[in-house]
C-alpha cells in the first residue's frame, strides 16, 4: 500500500471563521541580524582580497557562474549600492583584529562591541586590513557578490583598490553557534536558495555544536528545532521527513558523507532519501551510494568541488559502468583507453584526440583533467553507477520488489515470516529486512545440521539478487494476476495453492535464484523441494509486457458499456485475457 506523501508536512487547515481557536500567544520576534547586534564589532569597508569564503563551520556553496553573471549585469545597469545597510556582507573576525585596524586608522576603542556607541552607526575604512592582520575575515554570506564585484571592476576598468564591500564584522569568539549558522543560511536571495544538501550540512553543523563532544554521533533533532533555525522555511519544505531521516542513525551517517561531496550536494533530496530509508533495505541502497563515494575518493580530484551531477551522469552513461547494486567490476574490462579518451576528448577527424569535451569537469586545469582521464581507464575498481536511474527509482516498482523479498523470507523460515508480519508499522525502530532474512537463513542452516549458521554475507547477497530481479522484471511482477499473488500472506507458503504461482516464469526464476544461495552445490538439500519450476511458462511475462495498454483498453470498453470497473475486477481480467489471446 502506498504511503501518503502529500499534506504530511503542510500546515494544519485553517479553522472555520465561526470558530476562533487560540493557537498561541501574540509574539514579537527579532530578525537574525537584530539578535546578532550585541556581537557586532564594527561596520567597515573591506577589500575582497582580505575576505575568506571558505567556511570554518559547515560548507559554503559552490560559486555558480550564472549567478555571478546576473549580479554583474545588475551592477552594470544600476551600480553597486554596496554601502546600503541591506546589502552589507556579514563576516567573522576577532575583537583583537578589529582593535588593531582601528588603532591603525586612529579610531581607538577596544573593539569588543560592548561600548556605549552602536558599531553599526558609522562606516569605517578597513582597506588596510592586510597591513595589520595576518588572517582574513570569514565571509558568512555574500561570496557571489564578491565574485561579481571582481568582474565588475575588470569590466569597467576601475583600479583594483575599488574592489571593496561594506561589511558587518561579528565577533567569532562570542557569536553563538545558532546565530553563526543562521547568518549563513541563504533565505534572502530567492534566485539562489539553499538546496537540500546545503540544508543538511547546516543541520550537521548545528547539531554538532549543540551536542556534547561525547554524544555528537547520537545527536537527535525535532521539527521544532529545524523550524526555529529557519532551515527549510519554505511552505512546502519536508521538515518532518528531514527530522525522520536525521534520527535514523545509519542514514544520517551515510547522508552526511554523501553531502560532503559536490555530487552529493547536487543530488541529495530529503523526501527521496527518507522514502528509501522507509523501505528498510539499507544495505541495498548503501551499496550504490558507497560505490559512488569510493569512486570519487579514488579519482585524482577534489570531490568537494570538481565533479558534479552532470559530470557523473555523462561518465556513467558513456562508460557503461552503471549498476544499481554498485557492482561495476564486470564493466571494468570493457573500459579501454580508447573508450575513455573518446569521452574526455573530441577528435579532429584523425584518430588522435585534441580537445577537451565541452562542459566536462570544468573546474580542472588541463593537467588535472588528463590525470582523471588516465585514472578512469587504469584504476580497476571504479564504479560509475547509474545514479540518475537509482535516485529516480519508481516507487510502485520498489514497493513491489520489497514485497517479493517478504515472500522469500517466508519461503526460508515460517517463524521469521511471522515475526516480520507482526512488526508494528508505526514503530520508529523497525529492524531492516536483512535482519529477518539473516534470521531465516540461520534457522534454515540450523535445521540442516549446520551449527555455524549461514555465511555472513549470504543475507545481503540474497537480498540484492532478489531485489535486482524484481526490479528488472517489474512489468511481470506488476501484472494484475501476479499482484494478486503478491498480496497473499507470507505466512501461507505451506498452503497447497501457494505453489501454483511457480507456473509463472518470473516466480520460477525467483525460486531458482533463491535456491542458488540456500542450497548446497551438490543438491543434497533443496529449499521447498515440492515446489516445481519445470512447468513455468513465459505467459506471465508476455501478459506483463502488454498488460498496461490492454488493461486501459479493456477498462474503457467496460465503462462504455456502463459497467463500473474496480482494481483487479474479475470481468476486467477475463476480458483482458480474451484480448491477449
Amino acid at each position: 500500500m502506498k504511503r501518503k506523501r502529500n499534506g504530511e508536512d503542510s500546515a494544519e487547515a485553517c479553522p472555520s471563521p465561526r470558530r476562533r481557536v487560540k493557537e498561541g500567544p501574540f509574539q514579537e520576534s527579532k530578525s537574525v541580524r537584530e539578535r546578532a547586534r550585541p556581537y557586532l564589532l564594527a561596520v567597515g569597508k573591506m577589500h575582497v582580497d582580505v575576505l575568506e569564503t571558505m567556511w570554518s563551520v559547515g560548507r559554503n556553496r559552490r560559486v555558480e557562474p550564472g549567478h555571478v553573471q546576473e549580479l554583474k549585469d545588475t551592477f552594470m545597469r544600476g551600480g553597486l549600492e554596496r554601502s546600503a545597510p541591506e546589502n552589507r556582507i556579514a563576516v567573522l573576525c576577532s575583537a583583537e583584529e578589529v582593535r588593531r585596524i582601528r588603532q591603525r586608522i586612529g579610531q581607538g576603542g577596544d573593539g569588543d562591541g560592548d561600548g556605549d556607541g552602536d558599531p553599526s552607526d558609522g562606516e569605517a575604512s578597513f582597506l588596510h586590513w592586510a597591513g595589520v592582520n595576518n588572517s582574513k575575515a570569514e565571509v558568512m554570506a555574500g561570496q557571489h557578490r564578491l565574485c561579481a564585484l571582481r568582474e565588475y571592476v575588470k569590466a569597467t576598468g576601475a583600479p583594483e583598490s575599488d574592489a571593496w564591500w561594506t561589511c558587518e564584522l561579528y565577533d567569532k569568539d562570542r557569536l553563538p553557534a545558532e546565530l553563526n549558522i543562521k547568518l549563513r543560511i541563504n533565505r534572502r536571495d530567492p534566485s539562489l536558495p539553499d538546496n537540500h544538501g546545503q540544508i543538511w550540512t547546516q543541520l550537521v553543523s548545528i547539531a554538532s555544536d549543540a551536542a556534547e563532544p561525547t554524544t555528537r554521533n547520537q545527536a537527535t533533532v525535532d521539527h521544532k528545532l529545524v523550524e526555529a533555525l529557519r532551515l527549510g522555511s519554505e511552505k512546502s519544505f519536508p521538515t518532518r521527513r528531514l527530522v525522520t531521516l536525521w534520527n535514523h542513525k545509519r542514514w544520517r551517517t551515510l547522508t552526511t558523507r554523501w553531502c560532503q561531496t559536490r555530487l552529493g550536494l547536487e543530488t541529495f533530496n530529503i523526501s527521496t532519501f527518507e522514502w528509501m530509508a522507509s523501505l528498510r533495505i539499507d544495505d541495498y541502497w548503501f551499496a550504490t551510494l558507497e560505490a559512488a563515494l569510493e569512486t570519487l575518493q579514488a579519482l585524482p580530484l577534489d570531490e568537494t568541488q570538481d565533479l558534479g551531477q552532470d559530470d557523473w551522469n555523462r561518465l556513467a552513461a558513456a562508460l557503461q559502468g552503471s549498476s544499481s547494486t554498485g557492482d561495476g567490476a564486470a564493466d571494468v574490462k570493457r573500459r579501454t583507453q580508447e573508450a575513455v579518451e573518446a569521452v574526455f576528448y573530441t577528435g579532429d577527424g584523425s584518430n588522435r584526440p585534441h580537445r577537451r569535451a565541452a562542459g566536462l569537469l570544468e573546474t580542472l586545469d588541463d593537467a588535472a583533467y588528463r590525470r582523471v582521464c588516465r585514472a578512469t581507464w587504469t584504476l580497476p575498481d571504479l564504479a560509475f553507477v547509474d545514479l540518475k536511474r537509482f535516485l529516480r527509482s519508481k516507487r510502485p516498482e520498489m514497493e513491489t520488489a520489497v514485497r517479493v523479498l517478504h515472500h522469500v523470507i517466508g519461503w526460508i523460515h515460517h517463524e521469521s515470516a511471522v515475526e516480520l508480519e507482526n512488526v508494528n508499522p508505526k514503530s520508529k525502530s523497525k529492524p531492516p529486512l536483512v535482519h529477518h532474512l539473516q534470521t531465516a537463513l540461520d534457522s534454515l542452516y540450523s535445521s540442516r545440521g549446520v551449527t555455524d549458521g549461514c555465511p555472513g554475507d549470504a543475507a545481503v547477497q540474497l537480498q540484492r539478487r532478489v531485489l535486482d530481479l524484481a526490479r528488472r522484471s517489474a512489468d511481470a511482477f506488476q501484472a494484475p494476476e501476479v499482484q494478486v499473488l503478491l498480496r497473499d500472506s507470507i505466512t501461507s507458503v505451506d498452503d497447497a495453492a501457494y505453489s501454483k504461482r511457480f507456473d509463472h516464469a518470473v516466480w520460477a526464476q525467483l525460486l531458482r535464484i533463491v535456491r542458488r544461495i540456500t542450497d548446497p552445490s551438490d543438491d543434497t538439500r533443496v529449499l521447498r523441494p515440492c515446489w516445481e519450476t519445470a512447468n513455468a511458462s513465459d505467459a506471465g511475462v508476455y501478459r506483463a509486457q502488454v498488460s498496461t495498454l490492454v488493461t486501459a483498453f479493456c477498462a474503457k470498453v467496460l465503462r462504455l458499456g456502463g459497467q463500473p470497473v474496480g482494481k483487479n475486477d474479475a470481468a476486467l481480467l477475463a476480458l483482458q485475457r480474451s484480448v491477449e489471446k
